[in-house]
C-alpha cells in the first residue's frame, strides 16, 4: 500500500509540474488560461459538458476553483453558470476526498496530539456540519475535500455538507463572472445590479456561518467518539 501511494504521489506530482511548466514556457497565467476555455465553451454545444470535466479534473493541477467559478458565470450566465457550476464542484470535491482518503486511510486520531484527535473526532461525529461551517467560512476550497478524505468523514454527510455550504459562495462568484465582460481585461465592464446581488450572498454567507459557529461552540463536547465507516 505504501508503494502505491508514494507512486500516485509522483504521478500526481509530475502532472502538477507538467501544468507549471507549461503555463510558465508559454507565460499563460490562470486567468488567460480561463479566458482562452470561454471560446472554446461558448462557441460550442457541448460547452458545459467540457465546462464539468475541466473542473472536475482541476484539483489534480491545482487550477484556481475561484478562476473556474467565476469563468461559469462568465460563459453561461448567472443562471445556467450556477446550474453547471454547483455539478462540477460537487464532482471536484469527490476527486479531492478520494484522494485524501487514499493517503489517509489507516489514519488514526489517537496517534496525533490530543488536541487534534479531539478536533478530528468532533468532525467525524458531525461530519455535515463541520463541512458546512467550513464551506461557508471560504476556507481553501480543495484543502477541505482533501483533509475530509484524509481524516475520514463519511462521505455522505460531508458531500452534502459541501454541496449545500458552497451553494452562497457559488452564487456569488458566479453572479461576479456574469457581471463583467473578460477575465484579462484591465477594466471589466460590470453590471452593477448582478455584482450587488453576488456581494449580498457571499455577505450573508458569512453571517451565516458566524451563527453556525457560535452554536457549534455552545454544544457540548464530551460525547464519546462513534465508530468511524470506512
Amino acid at each position: 500500500m505504501r508503494t502505491r501511494r508514494w507512486l500516485a504521489l509522483g504521478v500526481w506530482a509530475s502532472s502538477v509540474g507538467g501544468y507549471v511548466g507549461d503555463s510558465r514556457s508559454r507565460e499563460l497565467s490562470s486567468l488567460e488560461a480561463a479566458e482562452q476555455l470561454r471560446g472554446i465553451l461558448a462557441d460550442h454545444w457541448w460547452g458545459p459538458a467540457i465546462f464539468i470535466a475541466v473542473y472536475t479534473v482541476r484539483p489534480l493541477v491545482l487550477f484556481p476553483a475561484s478562476v473556474l467559478t467565476i469563468l461559469g458565470g462568465l460563459a453561461f450566465g448567472p443562471v445556467w453558470g450556477t446550474l453547471w457550476t454547483v455539478i462540477a464542484t460537487s464532482l471536484s470535491t469527490a476527486i479531492t476526498y478520494a484522494a485524501g482518503r487514499f493517503f489517509g486511510s489507516d489514519l488514526q486520531a489517537e496517534r496525533l496530539s490530543r488536541a487534534l484527535g479531539r478536533t478530528i473526532d468532533r468532525a467525524r461525529r458531525r461530519p455535515f456540519e463541520t463541512t458546512l461551517l467550513l464551506r461557508l467560512l471560504y476556507v481553501p476550497f480543495d484543502a477541505v475535500g482533501y483533509v475530509a478524505g484524509y481524516v475520514g468523514l463519511r462521505f455522505v454527510p460531508f458531500a452534502l455538507g459541501s454541496a449545500l455550504g458552497t451553494v452562497p459562495g457559488t452564487i456569488a462568484f458566479v453572479g461576479f463572472g456574469a457581471s463583467i465582460q473578460s477575465l484579462d481585461e484591465g477594466s471589466p465592464g460590470f453590471d452593477l445590479r448582478v455584482l450587488v446581488a453576488s456581494v449580498a450572498l457571499a455577505v450573508a454567507g458569512s453571517l451565516l456561518a458566524r451563527w453556525l459557529q457560535r452554536r457549534e461552540r455552545r454544544r457540548p463536547t464530551s460525547i464519546e467518539s462513534t465508530p468511524v465507516e470506512g
